[in-house]
């Protein structure tokens, strides 16, 4: 095997059957140029992402990062993969080795940012909080930091965004988050009621909404049935309440983001509101 690129003294670009992967270890292309061979003893880490974007601009940030906060990296990612049953995209690694990097450099200056969402993504993103707390810990033992639970906000949602298709980007995934309370604030006033947030209804319409507002985000197109009219009017009748709170989260999404949710969305919801409202 030998090199195609140096990147540092601990990475470089090898070419395998086609397919460009990055290799890391300490001093492994030290007095290195590309044509040498790779000593394979010296091997410590392997990558090989999926898209040719990705890997581009995971070899662009990569450069700059330490041996440490790629362990750091590596080691939060394959925590997430053990405990979370969704995929992880392979935009976690630019993304989430540039935050870390961004996130020391910060610490080093003095900076600390608020996550001003941590109260929402530890009720709409429970799993991917957890991670983000067992991220604190490593990155301790890594360099001996103690981030406070802000951090595992943040990581928490580079987690979400990778578990959409490609990644969204995290800024929409914040969009999103935002939605899903503005939705909730909805359907609390109108009934003037709190929701059982320990209820498997509550957990079933959070996981509805992620989804939901991550549509409004991407402004993908909601669908429209004429076979749902016969069923939205049977609703309409079962679950009068439930279909007018309904009704207004629609009319909201339509005035706030200019986003028509389609009547198989709004069947959806009325099922959702009814579980959670009657049924918690």
């Amino acid at each position: 095997m030998k090199i195609s690129k140096v990147l540092n003294n601990n990475t470089v670009i090898v070419n395998e059957n086609g397919n460009e992967l990055v290799l890391i270890g300490r001093g492994i292309a030290f007095k290195k140029k590309p044509g040498d061979p790779i000593n394979p003893a010296m091997i410590e880490k392997r990558y090989g992402l999926s898209d040719v974007q990705l890997n581009a601009r995971f070899q662009e940030i990569i450069v700059s990062l330490r041996v440490e906060e790629i362990e750091i990296v590596d080691k939060i990612i394959n925590k997430a993969k053990m405990t979370l049953s969704k995929k992880i995209s392979d935009s976690i690694y630019p993304a989430l080795c540039d935050h870390i990097h961004q996130t020391l450099i910060n610490y080093q200056k003095g900076i600390k940012l608020v996550n001003e969402l941590l109260f929402d993504i530890t009720r709409f993103y429970p799993d991917e909080y957890k991670v983000g707390l067992e991220g604190l810990d490593i990155i301790e033992e890594e360099t001996g930091i103690r981030f406070n639970n802000d951090e595992a906000g943040f990581i928490a949602l580079h987690l979400v965004n990778a578990e959409t298709e490609n990644g969204i980007g995290t800024d929409k995934i914040q969009k999103s988050t935002k939605i899903i309370e503005e939705v909730l604030d909805i359907v609390r006033n109108y009934f003037d009621k709190e929701i059982n947030e320990d209820s498997i209804t509550y957990y079933r319409f959070i996981n509805h909404l992620r989804y939901f507002a991550q549509r409004i985000t991407q402004g993908v197109t909601f669908t429209d049935d004429s076979n749902d009219e016969m069923l939205l009017n049977m609703m309409k009748q079962s679950y009068q309440e439930s279909y007018l709170c309904a009704m207004n989260i629609s009319g909201f999404v339509k005035g706030r983001y200019d986003v028509d949710i389609g009547s198989n969305e709004l069947l959806y919801l009325i099922i959702h509101i009814q579980r959670a409202i009657f049924n918690s």
